[in-house]
């Protein structure tokens, strides 16, 4: 089995968690390098408010399909794809923060399974997306549901800048 990988959270519990109270945040698990910041936002929300974290990766659907077990093969690898980097960020999220997050793993649109999902887990109290600090702009999951989708959820979005430093998400939260 290869070697897990935590994303680069850097960050210890602050203390001890008051008695939880319902409120969830959730972040994208990507492989972006704006995925630290929502998480350790996350973690430190959390922390703050008695809370939890929650994480979904959403794998994309195999373009190829025109034969079922090499679209059978395409779709196993992406999973363990994701069950790798998951166990690597939920690693991350419970070093930084003591908790043990709710884990997801969706197959389809990322947009359509986030909301689908929002709607679904009512414990989600507030989306949490990384904004890549580039200048490419924020990415493009903030650029949707900033410009197009915010009104269909259920839930606040907060968009963390990617070029926050940890004692500036730190101070914030």
């Amino acid at each position: 089995m290869p070697e897990t990988k935590s994303p680069n959270i850097e960050c210890m519990p602050t203390g001890e968690k008051d008695k939880k109270k319902g409120f969830t945040f959730l972040c994208v698990v990507d492989d972006s390098e704006e995925l630290s910041r929502a998480v350790r936002f996350s973690c430190r929300r959390a922390e703050r408010v008695g809370g939890n974290v929650a994480l979904v990766y959403v794998i994309q659907p195999a373009e190829f399909q025109h034969w079922m077990s090499v679209g059978d093969l395409m779709r196993e690898e992406a999973r363990q794809e994701a069950e790798d980097l998951m166990t690597g960020v939920a690693k991350g999220v419970q070093d930084c923060s003591g908790l043990t997050p709710q884990v997801y793993i969706r197959e389809g649109n990322t947009t359509e399974e986030l909301i689908k999902l929002i709607d679904e887990e009512k414990s989600i109290s507030l989306l949490v997306l990384g904004a890549a600090a580039g200048d490419d702009g924020p990415g493009p999951l903030v650029s949707y549901f900033m410009e197009k989708a915010a009104g269909k959820l259920r839930v606040p979005i907060t968009v963390v800048p990617g070029n926050l430093s940890n004692e500036e998400i730190d101070s914030i939260t």
